[in-house]
């Protein structure tokens, strides 16, 4: 995603869904394109710069991976620095986006930071359509 934005496109939501129909799992679609929405708008937000020094962007890849009955939906990002849930203040707008991660998937985490970034990931559970 090579643009700024602390919203996900509704071309991610759209790839997210079709991938997750193509594979015949569209039960956990709903589940999953929030997730996901989540950890794009978190590497957004938090991970990307407007523009590099070189004059280059940085940008996010996203990868959904299926193993048995979960959905694994991962995010890379250039950030060293790891995710950490908030505790934001009852009225707030933001500081939310692990905690939904959290609710919603069976497990979530983060591989170990590197100076070239990181990435972040959580597994939806998925049931086959009939």
């Amino acid at each position: 995603m090579p643009r700024r934005s602390t919203t996900p496109t509704p071309s991610t939501r759209r790839f997210t869904r079709n991938v997750l129909e193509e594979w015949r799992l569209s039960s956990c679609a709903d589940d999953a394109v929030i997730v996901v929405g989540e950890l794009i708008a978190n590497a957004a937000r938090h991970a990307l710069e407007p523009e590099d020094r070189d004059g280059s962007t940085a940008t996010a890849w996203l990868g959904l991976v299926r193993r048995q009955q979960t959905v694994i939906c991962a995010v890379a990002d250039p950030s060293p620095c790891a995710p950490e849930p908030q505790q934001p203040e009852r009225l707030s707008e933001s500081g939310r986006g692990l905690r939904i991660v959290e609710a919603i998937s069976s497990s979530w985490g983060c591989s170990p930071p590197q100076r070239f970034g990181k990435m972040v990931w959580a597994r939806v559970l998925a049931t086959p359509d009939l």
